[in-house]
């Protein structure tokens, strides 16, 4: 979004790489090979006093004052101790940003302490220049998928992990720890491939521009849906819960939030890691809590409610108000788990209307009929199906026919079994066709033969229906569907 601050960072029109290098092995070569490997649209100059020659069929130039065109962005890979210099240097040339990626700052101490000192003098508090780091892996802004045959635009990316793999989305990364604008999306682009992403930024230790200014641009930006946040501090406390409560009266945008440091020895950790100071675990509660955002308790946690949420905004379904949920299992022990799981999250399996109730009941067996509740035990069914000569899938497309019919319950989640001989009797590929069709969302958690559940799993994402290795992974992540419900119906 032009005039907005964050707009430097993410869309430059031109980048020095300070620190650029003919080794492979250092980290301005991979970050040069970044921008040009996927196609930057704008114009590169790798800066470097003791490079002669070109990199990748770009000029080597000694300082950024021997470049002739204007300058938006330099990202800094030197050390520490030149930084305040070369910053000088950028401020003489009239840059307006610089991402500094090299660590030696607040998280070292008093010696670090000393050059962040040097560098608010330089730039007379930030006022000559605005700075994202130091400390961190930089920004990923993907505008296509890697696989498009579309080579014109890539994205924008300036972290020193190279990526080659990767799929726009909707999802925005907002993250103190470098490791999600580096090796940790990487493996969650193989986990997950069809999540994609539209920005993954490193903030590190916050010298200048934080999550604030970060969060006000997505925010703002149509093209997010999912921010996710991971914090070591929060900068400005009463900024962030103003922005998120912004966002409980924007339909289809969700915050969700890892904080760390929410013990003594994670307090360490943050000291040491970004130069974070300890924060009262109370008051972090009522930061989330007055915000109204997403809590996960972990990394893995947090990429399942962005695939959840990614998925649910894009599929365009309705999300659930009232937490009635339909259960259909193939085992008896499978439902009574499910049914204390889903009052654990505070989810219900409602009563069948009688209408409701009397179509389920021709589909059972005599010896065993239907609960009376929003739990079906699919099996039965199947038997009888079986017996008559009746195709197993036509019964199970009657059952989830029946549930979904009923307005009180809000959406279905699925004990699959996945095996070839299965996939045979039920036709499950054109169901799955079908359910993709359906506004309210459907979960399946997956178990069986490991081949099948990867051949089911690739089906699933193909219609952008939510699948998962766990059952109480499957009702959390409906679960808190119904808690972004209440967040926004707050306001």
């Amino acid at each position: 979004m032009k005039n907005h601050i964050i707009d430097i960072f993410l869309n430059p029109k031109s980048v020095a790489v300070i620190g650029a290098s003919k080794n492979p092995l250092k980290g301005g070569h991979r970050i040069t090979n970044n921008l040009v490997l996927n196609n930057f649209n704008g114009h590169i100059y790798p800066v470097n006093p003791k490079a002669e020659g070109k990199l990748f069929g770009l000029e080597f130039k000694k300082t950024v004052l021997e470049i002739e065109d204007d300058i938006d962005l330099a990202v800094f890979y030197v050390p520490n101790k030149v930084i305040p210099d070369i910053l000088s240097e950028c401020i003489e040339k009239g840059i307006k940003g610089a991402l500094i990626e090299a660590s030696g700052f607040e998280e070292i101490g008093e010696k670090g302490l000393e050059l962040r000192d040097q560098i608010i003098n330089i730039t007379e508090n930030f006022s000559k220049i605005r700075i994202v780091g130091p400390n961190c892996m930089g920004f990923s802004r993907i505008d296509r998928d890697s696989e498009s045959k579309n080579d014109e635009m890539g994205g924008f990316f300036t972290s020193f992990v190279e990526f080659t793999k990767y799929k726009r989305g909707n999802v925005g990364i907002i993250s103190q720890s470098g490791m999600l604008n580096g090796g940790y999306l990487m493996y969650i682009m193989e986990k997950y491939p069809s999540l994609g992403f539209r920005y993954s930024c490193s903030i590190g230790n916050k010298m200048d521009l934080s999550e604030i200014e970060f969060l006000d641009y997505m925010i703002e930006d149509p093209t997010v849906n999912v921010i996710a946040i991971y914090l070591e501090s929060f900068k400005d406390p009463r900024k962030f819960i103003k922005l998120c409560r912004k966002v409980q009266n924007i339909p289809r945008k969700t915050i969700i939030l890892v904080k760390g440091g929410l013990t003594a020895q994670g307090q360490k950790a943050t000291l040491s890691h970004t130069g974070s100071l300890a924060e009262n675990s109370q008051l972090i509660d009522a930061i989330i809590k007055q915000s109204g955002i997403i809590k996960a308790n972990n990394f893995f946690e947090l990429f399942q409610f962005i695939r959840t949420f990614s998925t649910i905004y894009k599929t365009k379904k309705i999300m659930p108000k009232y937490g009635n949920v339909a259960m259909v299992a193939g085992s008896g022990g499978a439902g009574t788990i499910s049914a204390d799981l889903t009052m654990k999250y505070g989810l219900s399996f409602p009563t069948l209307k009688e209408n409701a109730y009397e179509k389920l009941v021709k589909l059972f067996p005599d010896w065993m009929p239907p609960n009376r509740f929003a739990l079906v035990d699919i099996w039965p069914t199947m038997e009888k199906a079986m017996m008559n000569k009746i195709s197993p899938g036509l019964v199970m497309n009657s059952v989830y026919e029946i549930l979904l019919n009923e307005e009180y319950i809000e959406g279905i989640m699925n004990m699959m079994f996945c095996s070839n001989r299965f996939r045979g009797m039920t036709n499950f590929d054109n169901t799955a066709k079908n359910l993709s069709k359906i506004s309210k969302p459907v979960f399946f958690w997956l178990i069986g033969d490991l081949k099948e559940i990867r051949r089911t799993s690739q089906l699933l994402d193909k219609y952008g229906i939510l699948h998962f290795k766990s059952l109480e992974d499957m009702i959390k992540n409906f679960w808190v569907l119904y808690q972004e419900s209440k967040n926004k119906n707050k306001n």
